[in-house]
């Protein structure tokens, strides 16, 4: 078995196909892939795995073993869900951190990095640290609107996209002056008048409620 095509499958079928696969056999197998995105993916889905069956230190060792990807960013997100999910908020709290830490960040395009950012606030919120969710979030924004500068229109249009799903986030959380203040500022004249639309359309639901 040589192909990566032929790994990757057998991989798949040790997650799915026993009840308590053994992970040392797994992580084996994934980092033996040799295309390193197909091999974060493997790895990815091994830690998601792991975390199903209450691994988090497997889990976290796991992520460990991934290049400095999204993947990588990803897996110590889960992690940290888990962690906060359970009680284990100080330790969930470091694991946040290390997600988005500098050294890891520097390696994406700003979206990306807004993107990864806007996750890991909501979480935040999710566990009640809001305060520390809206650094995060303040963060996210900053750089998204740097990555709509950008002289690459896909990256452009994908920064505008994360700016998008913030500014509804905050409608939904009926954060209307959050949310009107971030979709005010999108570049991108579509995304910023649909999203002022939808941000309206949540106002008026809560006024009918109200």
């Amino acid at each position: 078995m040589n192909s990566d095509a032929e790994k990757i499958k057998l991989h798949r079928e040790i997650l799915q196909g026993r009840e308590k696969p053994e992970s040392f056999e797994a992580v084996s197998l994934a980092l033996s892939v040799r295309d390193n995105e197909d091999r974060d993916l493997c790895l990815l889905d091994t830690i998601q795995w792991l975390i199903t069956n209450e691994n988090w230190q497997q889990a976290y060792g796991t992520a460990q073993l991934i290049s400095a990807s999204y993947e990588k960013s990803e897996a110590l997100q889960a992690v940290a869900n888990y962690l906060a999910s359970i009680g284990h908020l100080e330790k969930a709290f470091s694991i946040f951190d290390e997600a988005i830490s500098p050294s890891l960040m520097q390696h994406f395009a700003e979206w990306q990095q807004a993107e990864i950012l806007h996750k890991t606030a909501k979480s935040l919120r999710l566990i009640k640290a809001s305060f520390k969710a809206d650094e995060v979030w303040k963060k996210a924004i900053e750089i998204a609107q740097k990555g709509e500068e950008s002289l690459n229109l896909q990256d452009s249009l994908d920064s505008s996209s994360v700016l998008a799903e913030i500014a509804e986030n905050f409608a939904a959380e009926e954060r209307f002056e959050n949310a009107l203040k971030t979709a005010q500022e999108i570049k991108n004249i579509g995304k910023r008048e649909r999203v002022l639309l939808q941000i309206s359309e949540y106002s008026e639901r809560v006024k009918r409620v109200a």
